[in-house]
């Protein structure tokens, strides 16, 4: 039985690289977008946490943004 491919979670990093943003760019949406952040972010911390994890839903965003669904993030070196 085949099961879909996840859609990855980028991180801040790889947000930036994909749409060659900058960090303001990120964190204006996040303070002032709301629509942004209920669509597109992910919280990943532990439950209880005080320390957000932030991740941005690839095709959430992409949707988000207009760009096509096809357009790979760029994957960053480790």
């Amino acid at each position: 039985m085949d099961q879909p491919t996840p859609t990855p979670l980028l991180t801040k990093a790889q947000l930036k690289e994909w749409l060659g943003v900058s960090d303001m760019w990120v964190r204006m949406r996040l303070d002032h977008d709301p629509e942004f952040v209920e669509r597109c972010v992910i919280d990943i911390a532990t439950p209880g946490s005080t320390r957000q994890t932030l991740r941005f839903h690839y095709g959430q965003t992409a949707e988000y943004l207009g760009i096509p669904v096809d357009r790979k993030p760029t994957p960053i070196a480790a």
